[in-house]
């Protein structure tokens, strides 16, 4: 699927989903497209590396709604998959062949999320997600004629939850992408000292304190796997002409940070 028929999907669900908007954060894979293309406005050829649209969701909910999210995409033209096959609930939705998700945290006040979502669709909880919703920032994103304002985890946060998780990951291939995207801030951030000092408030604060340890054993050295791994992700580059040591010198300065 190619990046223009991906990008309209995504459109199409923030509008279909617009009245929620303000109590939803964009996650996931789509990070380096929105980051790219509407906060840092730089041209970089084919940033999203995911088609699936994940949505961050958690309290506090900034209004009642008169209906859930579940009633207003049951009544468009998505499809359902059944999380459980021997069950009826909860369900996933498909905006064509592409998977929109709800992510949460184990400790939410389920409650308060379903009475928006809706208690018919799955909500992913994963640990130490709540630190994304905590910081974030609102972006305005266009497409042809529309245009919203969408909440993403800053750079920063985003960079730092990536460092302290990839290292849970099922695969290899999960890894990898986890740590190209932070490779992708820290190459093309025209804010990248900003970011770094924000890095470093967080591991001041205390917030996932696993993430400076994961960075220096996968990091430490130019052939350690952490280098490898995102080499092999970014693929060839026109641009660089040792990608691996682009990739050492660029974490090299977030260690610093930390």
């Amino acid at each position: 699927m190619n990046l223009e028929k991906i990008e309209t999907i995504l459109f199409n669900v923030l509008e279909d989903i617009h009245d929620y908007i303000p109590d939803l954060t964009l996650v996931g894979g789509w990070m380096p497209y929105i980051y790219s293309n509407f906060l840092w406005k730089t041209s970089i050829k084919n940033p999203v590396t995911t088609v699936d649209i994940d949505f961050g969701v958690g309290p506090p909910i900034t209004k009642s709604y008169s209906k859930t999210i579940f009633a207003t995409l049951s009544s468009l033209n998505y499809k359902e998959r059944h999380y459980k096959m021997d069950r009826l609930f909860p369900i996933v939705f498909y905006k064509e062949k592409v998977p929109v998700e709800f992510i949460s945290y184990p400790d939410v006040d389920i409650d308060a999320i379903e009475k928006m979502v809706g208690y018919q669709i799955q909500i992913n909880k994963i640990e130490k997600f709540d630190f994304l919703l905590k910081h974030r920032l609102t972006i305005l994103v266009k497409n042809k004629n529309k245009s919203y304002l969408i909440n993403c985890p800053k750079p920063s946060a985003f960079l730092y939850h990536k460092g302290a998780t990839f290292i849970d990951r099922e695969n290899k291939q999960k890894q990898a992408k986890d740590l190209y995207y932070i490779y992708f801030i820290l190459r093309y951030a025209p804010d990248i000292d900003l970011i770094l000092q924000e890095i470093s408030n967080y591991r001041g604060k205390g917030y996932l304190k696993s993430m400076p340890y994961n960075i220096k054993k996968f990091f430490e050295r130019i052939s350690s796997q952490g280098c490898l791994l995102v080499e092999k992700e970014n693929g060839p580059d026109e641009y660089i002409y040792d990608v691996r040591q682009d990739i050492f010198e660029r974490f090299k300065g977030l260690r610093e940070a930390l």
